[in-house]
């Protein structure tokens, strides 16, 4: 009997994508980590998302039949659902272990806006990048037509 290992089989029946996911790591103010998350910044429905969650956000009203102790705990995971719709992850164990979606900071925010317009600066950044190498890489192909 031999004394070597069986390797396991490799599968090939195995489809590996690149799904444009990041890993983005949450810093406080003095560079500590509090968190993580996967996100696509640059998934083609992010844009609509994002918008979505901001008019959500600007027209947002309490709602009329809650009552008066549950309406913080109602308005937190109604805000909180938006967040990991917008990120497609769960927000409430990347960010609002953190802190909760309605405390105040002391710039006059809320959490939960400071939340949302930094997911919104990533957006911003990813997508003009990614956008910037595909037109880049399509010039290539089309550049002879141009003349």
């Amino acid at each position: 009997m031999s004394n070597k290992l069986v390797k396991p089989q490799q599968q090939n029946n195995v489809i590996t994508i690149n799904d444009g996911t990041k890993i983005y790591e949450i810093r406080n103010q003095r560079g500590e980590l509090k968190g993580k998350f996967t996100f696509a910044p640059t998934d083609s429905n992010i844009v609509t998302r994002y918008e979505e969650v901001v008019d959500f956000f600007n027209h947002y009203e309490v709602p009329e039949d809650a009552e008066k102790e549950d309406v913080s705990e109602i308005i937190q995971e109604q805000l909180v659902r938006k967040i990991s719709y917008l990120i497609n992850a769960d927000a409430d164990d990347a960010f609002f272990k953190i802190l909760g979606a309605l405390t105040p900071l002391p710039s006059g925010y809320l959490y939960v806006e400071d939340v949302l317009y930094n997911i919104g600066k990533v957006i911003d950044k990813e997508f003009k990048m990614s956008t910037e190498k595909v037109q880049r890489r399509m010039n290539k192909y089309v550049a002879k037509y141009h003349k």
